[in-house]
């Protein structure tokens, strides 16, 4: 008897198909971007025909601006020595009381939330202050001078690299903290032994890089009153000498550049390493000298700032600012017939979406030929980032007198102001996308035949598009802050009525800006943090 064996049916398996993620959403968030563009072009009432108009006027003051007033070098230095003073107080002193509170806000230092919520908080609102706003309120409690920028800058250090910190600690490899929990270690040694010799590297690199943007915002402090070149440079403006003020942009532009590749040197040395190998003898020396130039560089502007102290009247004045700011001027929120918190908000959101845009788009041949894998010839490159090094360096409000003496005193001029400004900062992190990018699939383009416009749309801009949305979301929050403070030289929103309210002393008023500006600002932050973490 032959058994008879049943063979099973063959499943005969489909293909699989891919299913696109469906489209509804990409166009959705397309055309809510393109209403929020008609309506910034609204409300700021900016044309290309008021600019084309206008052009005449431009070229007028850069003429009064060139030739500089070269004589006027020698009247730059001191100066200058009180902005490098005030930024390596800010800066260092700021930095001792933001890296503990990173720690405190970091989830895997500290595991409270009752301790790390709160730190957050903290963080979040100093920094969503602008540092001209720290200025203008320390010029009023201390007097006009240096101490006022100082403190600014102090606030300002700390709102910068209280978050980097923190976010760097977050990202660090859980294993050795793991291991050292497991074998009962307290937080102290946690830190010391586990946290910071991660840390470390990554701390360095960010203090140099505040001490970069801290030079470039100590240079417009005295716009209010707070010592450094920015005084300088506003009583020049004042005195309609823009030969003098070209003089004072150069002379910082040199500066600036100096600082920014010392300052890049060593960001590169400490997170990656020499390119060459090094004795553990000859690392030690340099580690010695650097902290030895860093402390003498400390003393140096300890001893050269002339810093007043607190005036007989500060108590007083800080006594009826925070009354006022704890009992703010609700009715001001919304004025059917005049302006308002709301209109004057919405202006400045509008002014700070319009210049993102404008930048965003303008930037990008900037970005290709600033990066030097985009070029075989390393002075293409080169010059592409003397350019937008030049660019970021002159500062918003000087760019805002530009414009409005082609389109007058408004917010269309704070929106050319933020937008070309933002060419040279996203410029900037656009080129290093492109530089850090995969090159492979280029290459192998290449080798096929293809030419460049078909590299571009197949092998680069895939690549980059993700930190191109990310960047340009960054910017963004960064424009909100600046835009809040053109009204002080009446280029547009919120800055208006809060220079007039502190001038004043009008403390409910300045009370209910403050909220405002907070309150928005910490919103975007957290739409452009949270679109961010998606993209990459």
């Amino acid at each position: 008897m032959s058994a008879t064996t049943v063979k099973k049916p063959t499943t005969v398996k489909k293909p699989t198909t891919v299913n696109k993620p469906p489209r509804t959403k990409f166009y959705l968030i397309i055309v809510i971007m393109v209403l929020f563009l008609i309506g910034s072009i609204y409300q700021t009432d900016a044309t290309l025909s008021k600019l084309v108009t206008g052009t005449p006027e431009i070229l007028k003051f850069i003429g009064e601006m060139f030739p500089p007033d070269w004589l006027f070098f020698a009247d730059i230095w001191k100066p200058m020595a009180q902005t490098l003073q005030m930024s390596i107080i800010g800066t260092v002193v700021g930095a001792l009381f933001a890296y503990p509170m990173a720690l405190l806000a970091a989830r895997n230092v500290t595991t409270s939330p009752w301790l790390y919520y709160p730190a957050r908080f903290i963080m979040n609102l100093i920094r969503t202050i602008p540092d001209l706003l720290y200025a203008a309120l320390f010029a009023v409690l201390v007097g006009f001078g240096p101490t006022a920028g100082t403190l600014a800058l102090i606030f300002f250090t700390f709102g910068i690299l209280s978050k980097l910190s923190y976010e760097s600690t977050e990202a660090i490899d859980p294993g050795p903290l793991e291991a050292m929990t497991a074998v009962g270690a307290n937080k102290l040694k946690l830190i010391r032994f586990g946290v910071l010799p991660q840390v470390a590297p990554t701390y360095l690199a960010h203090l140099l890089y505040t001490f970069e943007v801290s030079i470039r915002a100590s240079a417009i402090l005295g716009l209010v009153g707070a010592g450094g070149i920015g005084l300088l440079l506003k009583n020049t403006l004042d005195l309609f000498r823009y030969d003098q003020s070209c003089a004072i942009v150069i002379y910082t532009l040199l500066v600036v550049v100096i600082i920014d590749l010392v300052s890049t040197r060593f960001r590169s040395y400490l997170l990656k390493g020499s390119a060459k190998p090094m004795s553990e003898t000859r690392a030690r020396t340099y580690k010695i000298v650097g902290w030895l130039a860093l402390i003498a560089l400390f003393v140096w502007s300890l001893t050269g700032l002339e810093l007043t102290g607190f005036q007989p009247t500060t108590w007083i004045l800080t006594k009826a600012m925070f009354t006022g700011l704890f009992h703010p001027d609700w009715a001001y929120v919304y004025i059917p017939e005049g302006e308002d918190l709301l209109r004057s908000l919405l202006e400045t959101l509008s002014i700070s979406y319009l210049g993102n845009f404008v930048s965003a788009i303008v930037c990008l041949p900037f970005a290709f030929w600033a990066a030097a894998n985009m070029s075989r010839f390393r002075a293409v490159s080169g010059t592409g980032k003397l350019f937008l090094s030049v660019v970021r360096t002159i500062p918003e409000i000087i760019m805002a007198l530009i414009f409005i003496k082609a389109v007058g005193p408004n917010a269309y001029a704070g929106v050319m102001a933020l937008g070309l400004h933002s060419v040279g900062m996203l410029g900037k992190l656009y080129a290093e996308a492109i530089e850090n990018m995969d090159m492979g699939p280029s290459e192998a383009m290449t080798a096929v035949g293809a030419n460049i416009w078909q590299r571009m749309a197949y092998a680069v801009i895939p690549q980059v598009i993700p930190d191109f949305i990310s960047y340009t979301l960054y910017r963004f929050e960064i424009n909100v802050r600046s835009a809040t403070l053109l009204g002080i030289i009446g280029a547009g929103g919120i800055g208006t009525p809060l220079i007039f309210a502190l001038n004043a002393r009008q403390w409910p008023r300045v009370g209910i800006i403050l909220i405002g500006i907070i309150v928005t600002v910490s919103i975007i932050d957290y739409i452009s943090g949270t679109l961010r973490k998606r993209i990459v």
